[in-house]
């Protein structure tokens, strides 16, 4: 997080290492998250010369914790009615896979998707109360019941024989930590590591970034940085507001277990999947085949914050014991993490519908609020940018920044 304090941030920089040369640039992005890697390449993309600052290590705070689900909505429609803002979140499909068959704004071609669907499946009566919303024409195309010969490896049709249903949606997942992977190696050698402490002045049309051997001056100051963005923002005096909403989520290796990625509504009682299952690699066994960790999300993160670690890991066994009987979970290890998602302050608390950006005097500030919106966060961002001046981005005399590692590997 950047030491800051004032409108002009400074920390009393002894004089021989302020800044003797100034750089130009049309924008400087902080934060190296999804947003931020995004914004980067779409902004090179639009003839911008864009750099990123990251004072930490890339994707380290929201994007490696994430799921990796690329959707379209309609897990937030299981009270049966589409969410506000739904007709720009049931584009994001279409939109990522334009990306990956390289044709989107932002070139992901070399990554495969970790699955090409997703599911919805109950046991019980859920799925007849869901059945006509499927069905109807507000959601054709986009979800459809699946015959029992259809069903995934992993929930075999004799658990559905006579009550439930299996739904497939055009939802799908990416690898987040390859995501982060394409998105630093299309944006190098302009992402950069800059230290903790940096002075940084914000004009009405300009905004300057001291980094030491040189003074950075840009037209544009964009804040990507997930959660640092509340001490940006505070020390700046900059009047938009953040909203922390904590999550508890839950990682699971089972021996001999493949992929799986689903959305579990047994027994549900709120509009929110009991338990969302997405997987991803984890190395590979003895005789290099590839091994998979299940990470789970959905109502057990949501109300898992109020467990403790202890708590958590009993109850995520007894809910994979609950939607998925049919597997053996004894030997399984079970950890999890916590993590906040940064979002603008919604009354009460809410969830955002849409990604947000807004610009103040020479800064732009902004939050995807969930990893598939990055493509919309883009479209919003170009909006508010003035036209390129200064289209080469500057080369800085600064390291380049790295990659952390995902939560469950900490």
């Amino acid at each position: 997080m950047l030491g800051l304090s004032g409108r002009t941030i400074a920390d009393n920089f002894p004089a021989a290492i302020m800044a003797t040369t100034t750089i130009h640039s049309d924008a400087a992005i902080i934060g190296g998250g999804i947003a931020g890697l995004w914004l980067l390449n779409v902004l090179s993309g639009a003839g911008y010369g864009a750099l990123l600052l990251e004072s930490r290590r890339l994707g380290g705070g929201q994007t490696l914790a994430s799921q990796g689900l690329v959707h379209g909505g309609l897990k937030y429609a299981l009270g049966g009615a589409l969410p506000a803002a739904s007709e720009a979140i049931a584009q994001m499909p279409a939109r990522w896979r334009a990306c990956l068959a390289g044709t989107g704004e932002v070139d992901l071609t070399p990554l495969q998707p970790l699955s090409d669907c997703f599911h919805f499946f109950t046991q019980d009566s859920t799925a007849g109360k869901l059945a006509a919303f499927f069905a109807s024409k507000l959601v054709h195309g986009r979800t459809c019941r699946l015959r029992p010969q259809e069903f995934p490896a992993f929930l075999p049709a004799s658990a559905f024989k006579d009550r439930g249903a299996v739904y497939r949606l055009d939802d799908f997942v990416l690898d987040p930590v390859s995501l982060v992977e394409r998105l630093a190696a299309l944006g190098a050698p302009h992402i950069h590591q800059m230290a903790p402490q940096t002075n940084i002045e914000l004009q009405q049309d300009r905004a300057s970034i001291d980094l030491g051997s040189a003074k950075l001056v840009c037209n544009r100051l964009i804040l990507a940085a997930g959660a640092g963005n509340d001490a940006l923002l505070r020390r700046l005096r900059i009047p938009v507001a953040m909203q922390r909403r904590p999550l508890h989520q839950v990682v699971v290796r089972n021996s001999g277990s493949g992929a799986f990625f689903g959305h579990c509504l047994t027994g549900l009682q709120r509009p929110e999947p009991r338990l969302t299952i997405t997987s991803h690699p984890d190395g590979a066994d003895a005789h290099g085949s590839r091994k998979w960790l299940w990470s789970l999300g959905g109502q057990l993160a949501t109300d898992g914050v109020n467990r403790s670690a202890a708590e958590q890991r009993r109850h995520a066994r007894r809910e994979l014991e609950a939607c998925l009987p049919w597997l053996d979970w004894r030997k399984a290890q079970v950890v999890s993490f916590r993590i906040d998602r940064a979002e603008p302050r919604q009354p009460g608390n809410r969830r955002p519908d849409q990604a947000f950006a807004q610009a103040q005097d020479s800064c732009i500030v902004c939050w995807p609020t969930k990893l598939c919106l990055a493509p919309t966060l883009g479209d919003q961002v170009l909006r508010l940018m003035p036209a390129p001046e200064h289209p080469a981005p500057p080369i800085l005399d600064l390291p380049a920044a790295t990659i952390a590692a995902p939560p469950w590997d900490n």
